[in-house]
C-alpha cells in the first residue's frame, strides 16, 4: 500500500463522522473539560487523515477561557468537514485532546463577548464561517451560532439570549430554514425579541439591485459578503429589510369567548360568586396551541380538529381530537392529550373538551390513511407522516396513522451525499438499491404498479449494507424502525405496505416467515391492497391500498421459500413481482464492486453503517420537492422507462420478461433523475448500468428467457417421472416376474431413442398436471422436444396395449435430462414455441 497516496473518496467520507475506536472511550471511561486547563496538552495542528484544517475558531466561556476548538477541512472536491477538538481527562487521569464534540448543553460560539455587552443585539449565523462573515455586515452586532451543525440547535444552551434582541441569518436552504425555526421556538420561550432574514430571498437580490433567477444551494453569509463586497452598507440594509418577526405559531391561536388562547396558554374567563359579589376570573386551562383546521377523511366522515404544539423538549407535536371525542368522557380526553406531552391542569379537563368542541376555525385539513401521493382539490399532493409536499394553495393534507415509525429525519442532504452516496458510488448493487428507493414516489408519475427486488445472498456478505442504505433515503434504519422484518402477520404487512406507499417497503430475513403466508403477502403487497376484514360494530371495513416499491433480503430465493410449504410451488407471477437479485458475486468483497479504498469489504460496510446512522430521512423527500419543483410529467418519466427498455430489450421473449425489464427501467429512471435533479452525486449513466446489470442478472438467475410456466410445467413432469417412473408405470413388454403395479399411470416401453412412458390422458390432466393448464403442458414438452406428437392435430399419440388401440402422451427419454432447456438451445425453443 501507498502510504503517500492520495486520500481516497471512501476514506473522506469515513472520516466525516466516525472518529477512530481510541478517540471513542465508553461511557465513564473519560470525560470532557471545560474550560481547557493550563496543564493540558497543546492540542494536535493536523488530523490524522484530513491533514491541517482551513480555518478554525476558538469558543470560549464568559470569562474569555478557551473551552474548545472547531475545524474546517476543505476537500477537493469542494466537500467539507467540520470537526470540533476538545480536552478529555481518561480514566488513569491523564488530558487527551480528542476529535470530537463536548456533551450537551454546548455553549455559544462568542460566548465572552455575548457576556461582556449584553446591551448589544444579536446575530445568529448557521455556521462558524457565516458568523465571522455576518460579523463584517452587522459590525454593530454579537454575532453566535451553535456548535454541531445546523440539526443540532437543540443541543446548545442559549440561555445568555435571554430577553435580547435577535437576527437570524440561516443558511438559503431547507436546513437553514429548520434551523431558524427551531433556534426562533427556544428563544421565544426565552422571552428573545426575534426577528429572521429570508435568506431564499435575500439571496435572489443581486447587488446591482436586480433580481438573480436563482443561487446555489446553502447560499449563506459568506456568499453574501463576497457577491457584496463592494457595498456591505448596502448589504445590511437589505438583510435588514428582509428580517421578518418571528411568531410563535400565533396566526393560528384561536380564542372565543369566554375562551382566549394566548402563548402562555388557553385561559377561560370563570364568574365566581353571585350577585353583586359576583366577580370575573382568569383561569389557565392548558398550555398554547394551535387549531391547523377542521378535519375529515377522503370520505367526508371522522370530522375533528387537527391541533399542534410543542412539548417540554421543544418537540413539535400533532395530534387529531375527533369530534366523537370531545363529546366523551373529558378525562379519556385528556389522558390521550397528556400522554403525548400537552400539559393540562387536573381539574379543567371539562373546560378543554368544551373549547375543543366549539372552536371553529375557515382552514381545512383532508385526513388520508397511506403515504405518497395524493390527488385533492385538483393539485397532486405527496404525504409523509411528518410533512406533505405539494404546490402551494390548497388545504392541508395530513398521513391519518399512529404507524409513521421509521420516517425520522438526521443530518442534511449534503451530508447524505457526502457520506451513503460518496461511498456507492462504483458499488452497482448499493447504487441499484438506493435507486430502487428513490422509485417509490415514480410509481405513480409511470402508472406503473407496485413489485420489488429481492437480494439473495449468503450471510454476512453485506445485504444489510444494502438495506441501511436503501433505507436511509427515507428514514432510520434497523435501530429506528424504517427497515421491517418479513416475520409478520398478513395484517402487520399490510399496515406496513400502506405507511411505505410511494416510498419504499424495505423488509429483512425473507427466511423468517412462515411459507404458508409469504405467497398471498407477495401478490398482496404487490397488487395494492389488502383483504376485507370487519370492524367491531360487524361493518366491512374500507380495504386499506397502496403503491409500493419492496426492497427485500433473504439468503433463499423467492421459489425456494414458497417451495418450504410442500403444498406449493412459485407460480411465475410471484417471481415477477419480487425479482430475484443475486447480490453476491464474490465471496471476498460481498456485495461489493471493490474496496472503495478501504482495506476490505468489511471495513466499507462498516463505514456505511456510520454514514447510515449520522445522515438519513432526507433525500427522498427532498426528490419529491425537486420533481415538484421541476414540473416532471408521466411523459418525461416514461420517456426515461423506454429509452431505458429500448436498449436493454430482447427479442423473442414474453411477457414476464418485459414486466421485469419495466420494474428495471423504473429503478434506473429513479436513479438517473435522481442523478440530474442534484440528489445522488452519481456519474450520469450509473443508475442505468446498475439497472441493466440486475436485469442481465435475474434473467440468467432463473435460467434463460424461456417463460417460467413452461420451466415449471417441465420441472414438474420431470419430477413425477422421477418419483414414480418405475413403481407405476408397467412395462410394455410384461415380465411375470415383475412386482404388481398398484395405481397404475400407464405404461413404459423401450424405445430405438430411450425409454419412454405412456400417460393416459385422465391421469395426464388430474395426476401429473393437477394445478396447471394440461394443454399448455403438452404444447411446453412438445417444443421442447419431451413430448412425441402425431403428425396430424394434438398431443395424444395412437398406442397400442395387449393389442388394445389407446390415446396417450408419450414422454421421451430427455425428460430426464437437467438441460432440456439449456441456454444453448434458448433461442430454437423460442422459435419453436412461437411456432407452436
Amino acid at each position: 500500500m501507498n502510504k503517500f497516496a492520495p486520500l481516497t473518496e471512501a476514506e473522506i467520507a469515513a472520516a466525516i463522522a466516525a472518529v477512530p475506536e481510541e478517540d471513542c472511550p465508553t461511557e465513564g471511561a473519560s470525560q470532557a473539560v471545560l474550560p481547557v486547563p493550563a496543564d493540558a496538552p497543546s492540542p494536535p495542528t493536523s488530523h490524522p487523515k484530513l491533514g491541517k484544517p482551513a480555518a478554525s475558531w476558538e469558543y470560549k466561556d464568559a470569562e474569555g477561557n478557551l473551552l474548545f476548538v472547531v475545524n474546517r477541512f476543505n476537500l477537493r472536491d469542494g466537500r467539507k468537514i467540520i470537526l470540533p477538538l476538545s480536552v478529555w481527562r481518561d480514566k488513569d487521569g491523564a488530558l487527551n485532546w480528542l476529535w470530537k464534540g463536548v456533551p450537551a448543553p454546548r455553549p455559544l460560539f462568542n460566548l465572552d463577548k455575548l457576556a461582556f455587552d449584553q446591551s448589544k443585539p444579536v446575530v445568529i449565523a448557521e455556521g462558524e464561517k457565516s458568523a465571522v462573515a455576518a460579523q463584517a455586515v452587522f459590525h454593530d452586532h454579537i454575532v453566535t451560532t451553535s456548535p454541531n451543525g445546523s440539526s443540532a440547535a437543540d443541543k446548545a444552551d442559549w440561555s445568555p439570549l435571554a430577553g435580547r434582541k435577535v437576527i437570524v441569518w440561516p443558511d438559503g436552504d431547507e436546513a437553514g430554514q429548520k434551523y431558524a425555526a427551531d433556534v426562533g421556538a427556544i428563544l421565544f420561550d426565552l422571552g428573545a425579541e426575534i426577528r429572521v432574514i429570508d435568506a431564499r430571498a435575500l439571496a435572489l437580490k443581486a447587488p446591482d439591485g436586480g433580481e438573480r433567477e436563482s443561487f446555489k444551494p446553502g447560499w449563506d453569509a459568506a456568499d453574501a459578503i463576497e457577491e457584496w463586497a463592494a457595498d456591505l452598507p448596502k448589504l445590511k440594509q437589505v438583510a435588514a429589510s428582509l428580517a421578518k418577526p418571528y411568531v410563535e405559531a400565533g396566526a393560528r391561536y384561536v380564542s372565543y369567548e369566554p375562551y382566549e388562547m394566548r402563548a402562555d396558554g388557553l385561559w377561560i374567563e370563570i364568574e365566581k360568586g353571585k350577585g353583586e359579589s359576583a366577580t370575573v376570573i382568569d383561569v389557565k386551562v392548558c398550555q398554547a396551541f394551535e387549531i391547523v383546521g377542521i378535519t375529515r377523511d377522503t370520505n367526508g366522515a371522522e370530522w375533528g380538529k387537527l391541533i399542534r404544539w410543542r412539548d417540554k423538549d421543544r418537540k413539535i407535536k400533532t395530534m387529531i381530537v375527533t369530534d366523537a371525542e370531545t363529546h366523551g368522557d373529558p378525562g379519556t380526553l385528556c389522558q390521550k392529550l397528556r400522554n403525548v406531552g400537552l400539559y393540562i391542569k387536573r381539574n379543567c379537563q371539562r373546560y378543554l373538551a368544551i373549547y375543543l368542541s366549539d372552536v371553529l376555525t375557515n382552514n381545512r385539513v383532508r385526513l388520508v390513511e397511506r403515504t405518497g401521493w395524493h390527488h385533492i382539490g385538483g393539485r397532486d399532493v405527496f404525504v409523509l407522516p411528518e410533512q406533505s409536499i405539494g404546490p402551494d394553495g390548497g388545504e392541508t393534507v395530513v398521513f391519518n396513522s399512529n404507524s409513521g415509525a421509521g420516517y425520522e429525519a438526521k443530518g442534511t442532504l449534503d451530508g447524505w451525499k457526502n457520506g451513503v452516496g460518496h461511498l456507492s458510488a462504483g458499488q452497482r448493487m448499493v447504487v441499484l438499491a438506493i435507486s430502487a428507493a428513490l422509485a417509490g414516489p415514480i410509481l405513480y408519475l409511470a402508472g406503473q404498479a407496485g413489485g420489488g427486488i429481492h437480494f439473495v445472498g449468503p450471510s454476512s456478505k453485506g445485504k444489510s449494507t444494502l438495506q441501511r442504505a436503501a433505507a436511509s433515503v427515507w428514514g432510520g434504519g434497523f435501530e429506528n424502525g424504517f427497515i421491517k422484518q418479513w416475520r409478520a402477520t398478513a395484517n402487520g404487512l399490510e399496515g406496513a405496505a400502506a405507511n411505505t406507499s410511494d416510498t419504499a417497503l424495505v423488509l429483512d430475513e425473507l427466511g423468517q416467515i412462515d411459507a404458508r403466508e409469504f405467497a398471498p403477502a407477495v401478490y398482496a403487497i404487490a397488487n395494492g391492497s389488502g383483504k376485507q376484514r370487519a370492524g367491531r360494530d360487524g361493518h366491512a371495513r374500507e380495504v386499506r391500498t397502496w403503491r409500493v416499491m419492496v426492497i427485500s433480503s433473504g439468503e433463499l430465493t423467492v421459489a425456494a421459500k414458497i417451495g418450504e410449504d410442500r403444498f406449493r410451488r412459485a407460480m411465475a407471477g410471484q417471481e415477477v413481482r419480487l425479482l430475484d437479485i443475486h447480490a453476491v458475486k464474490d465471496d471476498a468483497l460481498g456485495v461489493f464492486d471493490s474496496t472503495g479504498g478501504f482495506c476490505s469489504a468489511a471495513d466499507l460496510a462498516r463505514a456505511f453503517s456510520v454514514e447510515t446512522r449520522a445522515n438519513y430521512g432526507v433525500a427522498g423527500p427532498e426528490f419529491v420537492r425537486r420533481l415538484i419543483a421541476a414540473n416532471m410529467t408521466r411523459d418525461d418519466v416514461n420517456t426515461f422507462i423506454r429509452e431505458f427498455v429500448s436498449a436493454n430489450a430482447l427479442d423473442g421473449v414474453d411477457g414476464q420478461i418485459d414486466r421485469a425489464l419495466q420494474r428495471f427501467a423504473l429503478i434506473a429512471t429513479a436513479g438517473e433523475l435522481a442523478i440530474s435533479l442534484g440528489i445522488v452525486p452519481w456519474a450520469k449513466g450509473a443508475a442505468s448500468d446498475a439497472a441493466a446489470t440486475a436485469f442481465n442478472d435475474w434473467i440468467e438467475m432463473r435460467g434463460g428467457v424461456v417463460p417460467a410456466e413452461d420451466r415449471e410445467a417441465i420441472s414438474r413432469v420431470r419430477l413425477f417421472i422421477e418419483k414414480h417412473g418405475n413403481s407405476r408405470f408397467e412395462d410394455i413388454v410384461g415380465d411375470d416376474d415383475a412386482p404388481l403395479i398398484r395405481d397404475r399411470l400407464g405404461w413404459r416401453r423401450e424405445h430405438e431413442d430411450g425409454r419412454e412412458w405412456w400417460v393416459l390422458p385422465e391421469v395426464w390432466k388430474s395426476e401429473i398436471c393437477a394445478g396447471m393448464d394440461p394443454t399448455r403442458v403438452a404444447r411446453t414438452l412438445a417444443v421442447a422436444g419431451l413430448l412425441r406428437v402425431p403428425n396430424g392435430r394434438g398431443f395424444q399419440c395412437l398406442v397400442s396395449v395387449n393389442g388394445q388401440k389407446l390415446r396417450a402422451y408419450v414422454l421421451t427419454a430427455g425428460i430426464l435430462c437437467d438441460d432440456a432447456l439449456c441456454d444453448d438451445a434458448g433461442s430454437g425453443y423460442e422459435v419453436a414455441r412461437n411456432a407452436a
